[in-house]
Parts: C-alpha cells; sequence; structure tokens
C-alpha cells in the first residue's frame, strides 16, 4: 500500500478503514477459535512459571480494555461538546447577509457534522458489549445446588490461559482501532468546523465590503427659522444604494 493511500485511508477515512481492518481481525479470531495450543517447548517443571506470567497477562489486557474504553467516554464528551458549539453557531449564522461566501462556510460545515458523527459511531462500537475472557472458577448448576468443577491439569489449564489471551489480543485491537477512528474523526470534525467558521467570518466581511460599494452617503440639513432671530440647523445623512445588475432603462425612439 502505497504511502498516499495509506495517509487517506488512516486520516481522511479512518472510519471506514477501520471498519476494514476490524472485519479481518474479526475473521482471524473466529478462525482461532478452534486452534490448539502447542506446549511442547517447555518442561513440565515450567508450566506453573507459564501459568503465573499468562495470568498477569490476562491481567493487563483486560486492565487495557478498560482504558480504551474509557478514552472513547472522553471522546464522547469532546463531541458533545462540539455539538453544542456548532448549535450556537447556527444561532449566529441568523443576523449573517446570505451569500455564496456563507452557502461555502456551510459546505464545510456539513463536512464537520458528517465527521462529528462518524466519530459517535466509532466511539459506541468501542463500548459495545464484547465477549472477553476471564480467569474465573467454574461453576455447574444442578436442579438442587452448585457444583465446583475441579481445576485442569496444569498443562490443560496453560493451553486454555494461552488461548484467551490470543483472543482477548484480537479484541482489543479491535477496541484499540475504532477508538483511534474516533479520534480521527473528531479531529477532523473540529478541523472543519474552524475552517467554517473562518469562512463565515470572512465571507461576512467580504459581503460588507461589496455592500458598501453599492452605497452612496448624502449628507444634508434642514434649516428652520423659529423667529426672525433664531435659526435652526438640523443635519441629517441618507445612504442610497443601488444596484447596477437590476437597473434598467427605457430607449424610446423619437420619430
Amino acid at each position: 500500500m502505497s504511502k498516499i493511500k495509506y495517509f487517506i485511508l488512516q486520516h481522511i477515512f479512518p472510519g471506514f478503514y477501520a471498519a476494514y481492518a476490524n472485519g479481518i481481525v474479526s475473521k482471524n479470531q473466529e478462525n482461532q477459535q478452534g486452534f490448539d495450543v502447542d506446549s511442547t517447548a517447555i518442561t513440565s517443571e515450567q508450566e506453573k512459571e507459564y501459568i503465573d506470567q499468562v495470568k498477569a497477562d490476562l491481567k493487563e489486557q483486560h486492565d487495557r480494555k478498560r482504558i480504551i474504553e474509557d478514552k472513547a467516554k472522553s471522546l464522547l464528551f469532546i463531541i458533545a461538546v462540539s455539538i453544542t458549539a456548532i448549535t450556537f453557531s447556527l444561532t449566529y449564522l441568523k443576523s449573517l447577509y446570505f451569500n455564496i461566501y456563507q452557502i461555502v462556510a456551510l459546505f464545510f460545515l456539513g463536512i464537520s457534522i458528517s465527521y462529528l458523527i462518524s466519530g459517535v459511531i466509532r466511539a459506541l462500537q468501542t463500548l459495545n458489549i464484547r465477549p472477553f475472557n476471564v480467569i474465573q472458577a467454574e461453576v455447574e448448576i444442578t436442579d438442587s445446588n452448585y457444583k465446583l468443577i475441579a481445576k485442569k491439569n496444569d498443562n490443560d489449564f496453560l493451553k486454555e490461559l494461552i488461548k484467551k489471551k490470543q483472543l482477548n489480543d484480537l479484541t482489543n485491537v479491535c477496541l484499540a482501532n475504532y477508538t483511534y477512528a474516533s479520534f480521527s474523526l473528531i479531529r477532523n470534525g473540529i478541523i472543519f468546523f474552524v475552517v467554517f467558521f473562518a469562512a463565515t467570518v470572512c465571507g461576512n466581511y467580504f459581503s460588507q465590503k461589496d455592500k458598501t460599494k453599492d452605497t452612496y452617503p448624502i449628507s444634508k440639513e434642514i434649516q428652520i427659522k423659529i423667529n426672525d432671530s433664531i435659526d435652526v440647523k438640523i443635519p441629517y445623512t441618507l445612504e442610497l444604494k443601488y444596484d447596477i445588475q437590476n437597473l434598467e432603462i427605457d430607449k424610446k425612439e423619437k420619430k
């Protein structure tokens, strides 16, 4: 994959790229459900040591999953703040003179909103409930009691832990991809919102500038004579606005 294509997928369309990547990861996870574990590389004396190590790895995986979900919750808060800012900006737009500049600004606003909505979707996908393997005592429920299932031997237990660890790694990869995509989408949404705001301010400036070109100020004064000794002068100013494009001149032929 070329660098340009990778950049476009990662930063311009991160949501679609995350969904594509997670589709591959989920397929691999499904295929690995039936995998067996080959533990012939270690001796029976080393099994206890490896069991403790894999248990620690499973705990770290669970902690990483919680950290990723906390980041997704923080991204949802950022999106809420951004949507609030956009709402206030729409109120501000009502007071502006609608022209071609504002149409361009609204185009950028639409892109910003689409990015933010996509960011919400990816963040919620991160928080979606997914199967995650943990270490728990196995209990069987009978008609009248709970029956504790005996622990497997060290070799079988180690194989089970290794399988859980590998499947959890793939789950965390999916969650991390959705979280990164949500972050990139929110970043793009904020960037386009800033562009929208800048385009709105510049458009309002140029529209006011163009507006003054078609305005001709007239300054006059009214003189009122109250009596023979008192004259009152009242100054006033008028602005004559004209539109050359719509100016019509009637031509009549003389016979």
